[in-house]
């Protein structure tokens, strides 16, 4: 029997999450699956390269300390996919990592297949990307029904496999307590310059405050703010997200969750200086959280940059009409789902048709 290899890279938690479900179903196939990811890939069957957390890197000016570090995990990643061949090369998520060993792998052995999962967002900022990744890539995985019109024009394959999140979080009727979540993101950095904001603000909201976290952020949150942290998986998550009477929230996937967990939400987002000024000349959208893009208006407050105050995001949930919000995230799902199918089925019949 022929090999059937697949080499599956993930450089962020939200990634790893999308690539969990894909490397057991590959394994289902009978397919060998091998490449880098972080505790769900893992715990899935995947033996990682390296820790993926040395990838997790939020911003522009907060990657130049990494600069060389990175470049030595491209080349180790590059030599490692050289020298197993694959068949298809499966890229989740974190672009700017994830293109260039693309771009490396294609120069130097163009037999090996390469598919990447979530498409950058190229209706938000740098378009051209779409472009550039035509001649490398020969299919791309997009979580929105919108996103395929942007990349089939160039000659690149797409198919819209709907968002992981409708499997993972639902609504539920019962009564919400009176618990605040504080959602400061995945990365290192976000936590660092987000996490005492929001816990100012929610300190000055309300009493019963908690923190659910990765179980690889619990000490680096423990060191900002000792208490009120819940080490979370997505039920875990979930269940949090149904009962919960709020969330203060750092713009990602996160809010989705919420949204579609039925949790009001303020969403309050800061880089450094420098960051935001580049980012500000070459973002192409009105909104930042995923939540208000998918429904084209404000649903969620999002304050941004100089406004992510704690003073801020308190008159914000002050103000907070839960019942208008719930209402809102009501529509979102029929956006996110692709005719009943999970995103994993769908993902993995294209991975199989390369092989």
């Amino acid at each position: 029997m022929p090999k059937r290899l697949v080499y599956v890279i993930a450089g962020e938690p939200s990634g790893d999450l999308l690539g969990g479900p894909l490397v057991e179903s590959l394994l289902a196939f009978g397919v060998q699956v091998s490449g880098i990811g972080g505790q769900s890939m893992k715990f899935h069957g995947l033996d990682s390269l390296f820790d993926m957390s040395e990838l997790s890197i939020g911003g522009i000016t907060e990657v130049i300390p990494r600069v060389f570090s990175i470049k030595k995990l491209i080349s180790a990643t590059i030599a490692d996919i050289l020298q197993k061949k694959p068949n298809v090369v499966v890229t989740i998520d974190s672009p700017e990592f994830c293109f260039r060993v693309a771009k490396k792998i294609k120069k130097k052995d163009p037999s090996i297949r390469l598919v990447h999962y979530v498409a950058p967002s190229v209706w938000a900022w740098r378009p051209g990307r779409a472009k550039k990744m035509a001649p490398v890539y020969d299919h791309v995985l997009t979580l929105f029904d919108f996103e395929p019109k942007y990349f089939i024009p160039h000659g690149l394959q797409a198919t819209f496999v709907g968002h992981q999140a409708c499997i993972n979080f639902s609504t539920c009727e019962k009564k919400r307590n009176n618990q605040i979540l504080i959602l400061p993101g995945s990365r290192p950095q976000e936590i660092k310059r987000l996490l005492p904001i929001f816990m100012k603000a929610a300190l000055n909201f309300g009493e019963n405050i908690i923190i659910p976290t990765l179980p690889h952020l619990v000490q680096l949150i423990k060191e900002i703010s000792p208490n009120s942290i819940t080490e979370t998986d997505n039920e875990t998550k979930n269940r949090l997200f149904q009962e919960a009477k709020c969330a203060i929230a750092a713009s990602g996937t996160v809010t989705l969750e919420l949204a579609l967990s039925g949790c009001p939400m303020v969403v309050a987002y800061k880089i450094s200086p420098v960051s935001f000024a580049i980012l500000k000349r070459l973002v192409r959208t009105r909104f930042i959280s995923l939540v208000n893009i998918i429904a084209e208006k404000e649903v969620v407050k999002e304050l941004i940059q100089g406004e992510c105050t704690p003073e801020n995001i308190l008159k914000s949930l002050q103000k907070l009409d839960s019942q208008k919000q719930i209402a809102e995230f009501k529509k979102l799902k029929n956006k996110l789902i692709n005719e009943g199918k999970t995103p994993t089925n769908i993902a993995t019949e294209v991975v199989l048709s390369y092989l």
